[in-house]
């Protein structure tokens, strides 16, 4: 049984088609036929194993062949296909691709190669249609006549131009399409015997212009159309010549104006020569078209423009193509005139410029006038000087002038001093002479690049510009004061006035022109309320201080309105039985962005201001409506609020008061406290003394805050009815350091007890402060080392909690004598001592403190007074190894920071407190020991 033939076996065969095996995996040709070779000219060897993109080179090609290589397989049929030929010709063909039969993936190609005879086929229509397409492009309309007069044939050109209905052509009459023609004239008849007078078979060439019905016109032209040397018809060609007529009218009416047009025309080559120029030229020059002809335009030319003036003109002339402006030329007679001038430059069909065509008119009337109007614009009517709109523009100028040149610049406001008596005692026609004179003197003081302008009445402002130095600037402010001061006779009566003057600088004040004026408007201002005859200068910062209190001020406002002020307490104790006596209300702001702020951050930017007794009186009403929650709730306690000084003052505050404990029933008025300021209330001692007075008949007591910081005279102290002495906490806080703030903490108790006051110290921190006050016999405190101010919710809960320190027992039971109080100072000296040796081992001191225990203060006690009163007890018998142990250990310690041992030093620190403590605790025993 014979095998069946392959698809390589049929390859082999004797078609004369291209036939070609491709492997479809990496597109190379696998097998050929003898009819590839042929057509193509390639050996079997060149082709086998080459890629088939390699002789099929169209892009579809390349696209098919490349989806067949990312494993599509797609059949074409009756495909074009190209193929490069050894001789590196395109063979066109037609090509099938199809799978091989033998299951293989391989692509089998047929391609059958286009015939010579179907392509000079193509060729010859390819031809025809070229002729006949290059026929209908013409821009003439083409019509053939037979010499017997029959319409042989004509083109599209044609039958648009005459706008031959469609209906008409294809019925090919050409009685019909002959009387269609005559009836689209402007004159039929006429038409009919000029055709009747040109016959198809004569020699004679002929052109004529025919007017249509609807506007148009047509040139016509005809000739005779020849066969060899036989006339065989005429051929008629018509042009569309409308816009060639209307361009030559337009250029008839051009050159109408040229000669008529009331604006100069001078037409010049592009070197400035001129060709041509009208009668207006003439008549606006002087010159004659004969005595500028041929000559440059430079003749024209008045010198008041510069180099850099003509640079841009030109330089619009090649650019742009033309240039208009204002330009000052001369007349024949060497008169200077204004013109308006037009400049277009005339390019020809190179696109280089031929011409340049100018049109120009006098305008120097116009400026005259339009001068007139500058200077009544922006100068003064009475004293010739620049007015507020010419101010404004030279003060522009001279801000970026000086931003420029990096200088300083001064803006001077000046007002005259008296100037309405003047006008008052002496008349207008007066006062007005004065104004001319004075502003004279004041233009003369200044140097030729600054300003004086008048803004009307007797305010006049100076730009002072080019300033090296502020001192500088004194020197013009000076002659501007001496000029302003200068007496004026004004006919027979000597006036004298001086002047205020305001003055800012730029860029240390930095604003705009308007804000500069406003600021030397205001520093003038300033200089009137200092006494006149004067200048102030405008303070930049302490106006931006102005503006940035203003706004915290109106932000505050808001605030209260807005309801972000809240009220926390902070606890009042009586340090020896741990009983809470009351509680401070004390303000604090809840800021929607930055959380809590304490009231130092902007109780003191409305000091002095109603914002302040508007918040006190919202403070006063926030703690009574609280005190009222807190009774009814079973707590009563005692609740002070601070009052500013401003709102102690206000008339009516006795009153608002009364009315706020009246809207409270549930609040005893003794529950209220109201804290003032110490230095405050010696502001307005008897105003105040009346107020406290009046709230105490209310039943309101009163508290001296910050006790110890005004001047606490003993006679002050004796008309201010205050209930409460408050020490002030910064003497509170570092008196266990610190024997002056000891002595005032001191002094502040004993000057309670002798007024019979109660005293309360604030501050207290630690437990130490509060055994030292109990030692002093101050019994009620506040401060961190009790509590922080806490919202009032928190404060009941605290209450219950709350427990003093055990130290505080003992501390009370054994109070200081007079003859005891060297022990509290020997303490303090003690402390002193020990923190001043740890701060300078910190790092914080530079000084270092005494190590020797004979040289220090304590030890200077400890030798004298000490041992005078107390050398036979026991307690002061265990003093003095531990003294010398304390000084031991500092010795110690500073040798391990000289040696860098910072472990020690920590370690050391710790034994050194724990001495001191055992120091301390003998120094509480001695006045108890007998």
């Amino acid at each position: 049984m014979s095998r069946p033939a392959t698809p390589d076996a049929l390859l082999l065969g004797g078609c004369n088609e291209i036939l070609l095996l491709v492997d479809a995996r990496d597109l190379s040709i696998q097998a050929v036929n003898q009819g590839a070779l042929r057509h193509l000219g390639h050996s079997r060897e060149a082709l086998l194993g080459r890629p088939i993109t390699d002789i099929e080179c169209a892009l579809t090609d390349v696209f098919f062949w490349e989806d067949v290589r990312q494993g599509l397989t797609p059949e074409i049929r009756e495909a074009e296909a190209s193929y490069l030929t050894a001789s590196g010709e395109l063979l066109t063909a037609t090509k099938n691709i199809t799978q091989a039969p033998d299951g293989s993936g391989r692509l089998v190609i047929c391609a059958t190669p286009v015939g010579r005879l179907r392509l000079a086929e193509a060729e010859l229509a390819d031809a025809s249609a070229h002729l006949r397409a290059t026929l209908e492009a013409t821009a003439e309309g083409i019509l053939l006549v037979h010499r017997s007069g029959a319409i042989v044939n004509m083109n599209h050109r044609f039958s648009c131009l005459w706008q031959l209905p469609a209906a008409l052509l294809l019925a090919r009459d050409d009685q019909a399409i002959q009387a269609y023609l005559a009836a689209a004239m402007a004159d039929p008849e006429a038409y009919r015997q000029r055709l009747e007078e040109i016959r198809p078979d004569t020699e004679e060439e002929t052109q004529d212009i025919l007017h249509l019905a609807d506007g148009r016109i047509l040139a016509r032209k005809s000739r005779p159309a020849r066969q060899q040397k036989l006339i065989i018809g005429r051929v008629f060609s018509f042009t569309d010549i409308t816009e060639q007529k209307a361009t030559e009218a337009r250029l008839k009416l051009a050159a109408s104006v040229f000669t008529h047009a009331q604006e100069g025309i001078m037409i010049t080559d592009p070197g400035g020569t001129i060709l041509e120029v009208n009668d207006t030229f003439a008549r606006i020059t002087g010159y004659s078209r004969a005595e500028v002809t041929g000559r440059n335009a430079r003749i024209l030319s008045s010198g008041r423009q510069g180099p850099e003036f003509y640079n841009n003109l030109w330089h619009d002339l090649a650019h742009k193509g033309h240039w208009q402006g204002e330009i000052w030329n001369r007349r024949k007679d060497g008169a200077m005139y204004a013109e308006m001038l037009n400049i277009a430059a005339v390019r020809d069909e190179a696109g280089r410029i031929s011409h340049y065509v100018a049109l120009f008119s006098d305008i120097t009337t116009l400026k005259q006038h339009q001068s007139q109007l500058e200077r009544i614009a922006h100068y003064d009517a009475l004293t010739g000087i620049p007015n507020r709109v010419l101010l404004a523009d030279r003060l522009q100028q001279a801000i970026a002038r000086t931003r420029r040149d990096q200088r300083l610049m001064a803006l001077v406001y000046l007002d005259l001093d008296g100037f309405k008596e003047v006008n008052d005692t002496y008349g207008h026609e007066t006062g007005d002479e004065l104004l001319i004179a004075i502003s004279q003197a004041l233009k003369d003081t200044l140097r030729a690049g600054d300003t004086l302008a008048r803004l009307g009445g007797d305010e006049f402002v100076a730009v002072l510009t080019d300033l090296g130095s502020p001192g500088e600037c004194e020197v013009v402010l000076e002659r501007l004061l001496q000029a302003a001061a200068a007496p004026v006779r004004i006919k027979e009566t000597l006036l004298q006035l001086s002047a205020s003057l305001g003055v800012t600088l730029y860029p240390h004040d930095g604003s705009d022109a308007d804000a500069l004026l406003r600021h030397a408007d205001q520093a003038m201002y300033q200089a009137k309320q200092a006494g006149k005859n004067r200048y102030h200068l405008f303070d930049p910062e302490q106006d931006r201080q102005a503006k940035t209190h203003w706004e915290s001020l109106a932000r505050l406002t808001q605030a209260l309105e807005q309801g972000e002020f809240e009220l926390h307490y902070q606890p009042k104790v009586h340090m020896r039985s741990g009983r809470v006596v009351g509680a401070e209300a004390l303000i604090r702001w809840r800021h929607p962005e930055r959380g809590l702020v304490a009231p130092g951050e902007f109780l003191p930017m409305i000091e002095g201001t109603d914002l302040i007794a508007r918040i006190g009186d919202w403070v006063m009403d926030q703690a009574l409506s609280q005190m009222s929650q807190w009774n009814q709730a079973g707590l009563e306690l005692a609740v002070s609020v601070n009052i500013a000084a401003h709102h102690l003052q206000k008339e009516d505050f006795l009153a608002r008061l009364r009315d706020k404990l009246a809207a409270h029933p549930l609040v005893v008025p003794a529950q209220l406290e109201l804290e003032v300021l110490e230095t405050a209330a010696l502001e307005g001692i008897a105003h105040v003394s009346r107020v406290i007075e009046g709230c105490r008949a209310l039943g309101v007591d009163f508290s001296l805050d910050d006790f110890g910081t005004g001047y606490s005279s003993l006679t002050y102290l004796k008309r201010l009815p205050a209930g409460v002495l408050k020490i002030d906490q910064s003497f509170v806080r570092d008196m266990l350091w610190d024997t002056e703030d000891l002595a005032i903490v001191e002094g502040v108790i004993g000057l309670a007890a002798a007024f019979r006051r109660s005293a309360i110290a604030e501050g207290v921190e630690s437990a130490a402060h509060g055994a030292l006050l109990l030692r002093l016999g101050c019994e009620l405190g506040q401060g961190y080392g009790i509590a922080r101010p806490m919202p009032a919710a928190d404060l009941p809960l605290w209450i219950a909690d709350w427990q003093p320190e055990s130290s505080w027992q003992a501390a009370h039971n054994h109070p200081l004598s007079r003859e005891d109080m060297g022990t509290a100072y020997a303490e303090v000296d003690l402390r002193h001592w020990s923190r001043a040796l740890e701060h300078h081992l910190r790092g914080h001191l530079g000084t270092q403190p005494v190590s020797s225990p004979l040289n220090c203060r304590f030890g200077n006690w400890y030798r004298g007074e000490g041992r005078a009163r107390y050398g036979r007890r026991a307690a002061f018998s265990r003093m003095e190894p531990l003294h010398e142990e304390l000084h031991r250990i500092g010795e110690a310690l500073l040798t391990h920071r000289a040696d860098g041992r910072a472990d020690l030093v920590e370690l050391g620190l710790a034994k050194l407190l724990q001495v001191q403590e055992q120091l301390i605790a003998c120094l509480h025993q001695l006045p108890q020991e007998n």
